[in-house]
């Protein structure tokens, strides 16, 4: 006999059925009918529409916490749940950013687009300053600092954003390929199959060790 599956299950699937949906509005279903404790123990579950549903319900109303319980769904054995947790992960950090730092990260984007290194580099340093040890904050500025070739605070960076965040696949690979322009191979290569161990279906990182290895076999 097949199990009853939750009254969540029927939120997702309508969400998705309705070419995205109305978020806020499937938010509102989710949170009049489960917390974030029991969406959590629903990450647990054996069905993975389950696991799936609980994913995208915690990206809705979860919090921050929720982030490394989310983090660890990135290597479930279904697809479609490591997906579903990825997009989570993403949702709760973008809900979570005040008004400012949505459009402080959106003027450093705009400011690296330009070219304007020095004012992207100041702005990123107000941001990682002002927003209380955030990982999506030191990311960005890694990636300033790369681009202004400053590798080891951008090393630095990455470091930081993967203490915060020990799940966060994108900072793997900005290390590695800050390693790589130092000509540490094998350091790089550590990061890229750390960011494939951790999250399996990200692309860059296969990417980048296809890169090194065909870098290194041309040299």
């Amino acid at each position: 006999m097949s199990l009853r599956l939750p009254k969540l299950v029927e939120f997702f699937n309508a969400c998705m059925s309705e070419q995205g949906g109305s978020l806020p509005l499937a938010a509102i279903r989710v949170a009049s009918w489960y917390s974030p404790v029991t969406l959590t123990r629903l990450l647990s579950s054996t069905q993975d529409q389950v696991r799936m549903s609980a994913a995208w319900g915690l990206g809705l109303i979860g919090h921050e916490p929720h982030h490394e319980i989310l983090g660890r769904l990135l290597r479930d054995p279904v697809r479609g749940v490591r997906s579903a947790a990825d997009e989570a992960r993403r949702s709760i950090l973008c809900r979570t950013q005040s008004p400012w730092h949505r459009r402080c990260a959106e003027k450093v984007e705009d400011l690296l687009a330009c070219s304007d290194l020095p004012s992207a580099c100041a702005l990123a340093d107000q941001l990682v300053e002002e927003t209380e040890l955030r990982s999506d904050a030191f990311l960005l500025r890694a990636w300033v600092r790369f681009c202004n070739v400053q590798l080891e605070l951008a090393i630095e960076d990455c470091k930081k954003t993967l203490a915060i965040d020990p799940f966060c696949y994108r900072a793997c690979v900005a290390l590695g390929q800050c390693y790589w322009h130092q000509s540490l191979d094998a350091a790089a290569r550590e990061c890229f199959y750390e960011s494939v161990r951790l999250y399996p279906d990200w692309e860059p990182a296969y990417a980048a060790l296809r890169m090194l290895q065909t870098s290194r076999t041309l040299a």
